[in-house]
């Protein structure tokens, strides 16, 4: 009797359980739409907002202005600002037309490193765009002097549709819908010292206008050369020297 009763209760006990599991399966199934729904609204407001997110840049703007206005009294940041900005500009253009000749700004180094860019893209049978491209922002990451060198890094944060296609214009690679955000740093080179620039080494420097003499040091008013009075150091004496992704 005893046994009867214990397996009745089982049974019944078996019963409830697996009208909950029904009931809970029920209500999920129900929801699950829900969820996936939002879990791929979630996903797309996600990679809409770092579509359009600009990426941050190193700013190390006011910590490096004094330094560098210490060494160059006349130098003027706004103009250095958009003289790196339209060679970036000038990059792009010139990677998508396969001119390198369309840089401005630009010194021989940075011209053989987009030629480089452009030979690479035609060897690959591609050809790369950059559309509605905006600037956002552009800071100084860094000064430094070394090896007879004065260095300027600037970081811009670029936001484009940026994308390859085949020579027949199929797109392969990147999109054309969705745009793309990116940080490039810009180096400007100035040779403090050419005395002190390792053999080979690719800069520019000052140089007087009366004996072409080399100037070497920072601010100076007189050439040690000839005695010829000097203009003071400006932008014009900064070469761009390099574009790095970052």
């Amino acid at each position: 009797m005893t046994g009867i009763v214990i397996g009745i209760i089982a049974i019944v006990g078996l019963s409830l359980i697996l009208a909950v599991v029904a009931k809970v399966s029920s209500i999920f199934k129900s929801v699950s739409p829900l969820i996936e729904a939002i879990s791929d609204a979630d996903f797309d407001g996600i990679e809409a907002e770092y579509a359009t997110t600009p990426k941050s840049v190193n700013g190390m703007t006011s910590l490096c202005i004094p330094r560098i206005t210490a060494d160059f009294p006349e130098f003027n940041w706004y103009e250095f600002r958009q003289r790196a900005e339209n060679m970036l500009l000038s990059a792009f253009h010139a990677i998508e037309e396969e001119d390198a000749s369309l840089l401005v700004n630009a010194s021989g180094e940075l011209r053989s490193q987009i030629s480089l860019a452009i030979d690479a893209n035609r060897n690959s049978g591609v050809r790369e765009i950059f559309r509605d491209t905006k600037i956002h922002q552009t800071e100084i990451k860094d000064y430094r002097k070394a090896g007879g060198n004065c260095v300027i890094t600037l970081q811009s944060a670029v936001g484009f549709y940026h994308y390859k296609v085949d020579r027949s214009g199929k797109r392969v690679a990147g999109s054309d819908t969705v745009t793309t955000q990116k940080r490039y740093d810009i180096e400007l080179v100035y040779v403090q010292d050419t005395e002190q620039v390792a053999d080979g080494q690719k800069a520019l420097g000052a140089t007087c206008p009366q004996c072409g003499a080399p100037i070497k040091n920072l601010g100076s008013k007189v050439c040690t050369y000839c005695g010829c009075g000097l203009t003071e150091i400006n932008i014009r004496v900064w070469s761009i020297n390099r574009l790095t992704e970052t």
